[in-house]
């Protein structure tokens, strides 16, 4: 089928049509649940039903590993799944829209992106969710020198855009990243926080 292009950005209906049927949602679960680990996940999809299926599809490959959200769940409700993945007790968090912006939560560390858009500004929202600097990292040092530093002793960021289960071809995967993760390799170069 088909996706057209509605007002710049993939149409929504046509995007759901698509990422609804069973047969396309489960090798991406698959492909992500061999990938993420034990590491906490934000799923963005392009439906509530896509959102309520995959973490159905997640749940039937480890029981309770993952919830979702969507506008119309019950505020509290809402609050209870968000509470239960910042502490751990749910590892992937699906959701259709809600989380795209307002939400930080630092200890995201992958973003699925079940829900593809031509909007630069909505891949970037989404993304950055789980690219937000570790605190005292950049914000705490005081030159340029302390925070460049700071970043290159943080742990590595893993923010390189890939199909699920494969590799960019000038961003190999790391080593100790179970296989699936991208690792950027030249973040010891990068200049952070506006530093020249």
């Amino acid at each position: 089928m088909p996706i057209r292009t509605t007002a710049g950005d993939l149409n929504g209906g046509d995007l759901a049509a698509v990422l609804e049927a069973e047969r396309n949602l489960q090798p991406m679960a698959s492909a992500s649940v061999a990938i993420i680990g034990t590491r906490r996940v934000l799923v963005f999809t392009a439906s509530v039903k896509a959102a309520e299926m995959t973490a159905e599809i997640l749940n039937r490959h480890r029981s309770g590993m993952a919830a979702w959200v969507c506008g119309q769940t019950d505020r509290e409700e809402r609050g209870r799944i968000l509470a239960k993945f910042a502490e751990g007790q749910v590892q992937v968090v699906c959701n259709c829209g809600v989380l795209t912006e307002g939400f930080d939560d630092p200890g995201v560390e992958v973003v699925i992106m079940g829900r593809p858009t031509k909007s630069r500004s909505l891949y970037s929202q989404m993304v950055g969710r789980s690219t937000r600097p570790l605190p005292g990292v950049v914000d705490g040092p005081e030159t340029a020198e302390a925070r460049k530093a700071a970043r290159r002793g943080a742990p590595p960021c893993y923010c390189a855009p890939a199909p699920p289960g494969r590799t960019a071809p000038d961003n190999p995967v790391r080593p100790g990243t179970e296989g699936g993760l991208l690792g950027v390799t030249d973040h010891e170069d990068r200049d952070w926080a506006g530093d020249a």
